[in-house]
């Protein structure tokens, strides 16, 4: 497994991101990436 650090420079969007997450971050971020390359 890989491991990526995520740098990020908008906190408050951080915030809002974080309080709208159903489950833990690494699963939230893994299902937008997912979501971004079928759009492709």
């Amino acid at each position: 497994m890989k491991k990526y650090l995520l740098l990020i420079e908008d906190e408050k969007l951080w915030e809002k991101f974080k309080e709208n997450i159903s489950t833990d971050i690494n699963t939230e971020i893994i299902e937008l990436i997912k979501k971004k390359v079928k759009g492709k």
